[in-house]
């Protein structure tokens, strides 16, 4: 081999991977500032890359087709209809001081229904809205807030904590071949080629 071969050989990966490294770095870097505006349904999507596959499955940035979903992520705890702000996260009570259970169930109820529509035909629906927040984080209080019957408010710089806490939770969980087909039917459901091998 010459030597003329062997160095675009070595260099070409020496950028590659340098490029990823600075590029996850640029990522877990971004902070939201009124200078510095950051798409929240992107960090979302940083944060969701970190959940192990299996068993997690995510449909990311969905782009409007369910409502104000912007991702949804499938797992042994079921399915997690997720949309982002980017905002402190509230307490739960100032939540529910401002709008009764009934309203804050209704209010989650109304986000899942295009995602619960969409799941009909595969017997499934959706368990958890989950609402993930990017603004100052605060480690005193849990990674989650459940605000009413399944409605959550998530830390986004734990978003990972949380999916780990919950599939410990889950006594029953959802088999992966379950996970898959409901993974799937959202990926089609949304117009998006069938990933099916």
């Amino acid at each position: 081999m010459s030597f003329g071969i062997i160095v675009p050989l070595v260099v070409l990966p020496l950028l590659i991977v340098g490029a990823f490294l600075w590029y996850r770095r640029s990522i877990a870097d971004m902070k939201p500032t009124e200078s510095k505006p950051v798409s929240g349904r992107r960090l979302t999507a940083e944060g969701l890359h970190r959940a192990p596959s299996p068993p997690w499955r995510v449909v990311y940035e969905i782009d409007g087709a369910l409502g104000n979903v912007d991702h949804v992520v499938v797992g042994p705890p079921g399915v997690i209809a997720i949309t982002t702000l980017v905002a402190d996260r509230p307490s739960p009570d100032q939540l529910r001081d401002a709008r009764s259970e009934a309203q804050l169930v209704g209010e989650a109820a109304i986000a899942r229904g295009p995602l619960d529509e969409l799941l009909r035909a595969t017997g499934a629906s959706c368990d958890q809205s989950a609402t993930v927040f990017w603004g100052t984080p605060d480690p005193r209080r849990p990674a989650a807030d459940h605000v009413a019957h399944a409605s959550v408010l998530v830390e986004g710089q734990r978003l990972d904590e949380w999916l780990t806490e919950l599939v410990d939770a889950t006594a029953s969980p959802v088999d992966q071949v379950r996970i898959d087909r409901v993974w799937r039917t959202v990926v089609t459901g949304i117009g998006r080629p069938d990933p099916a091998p």
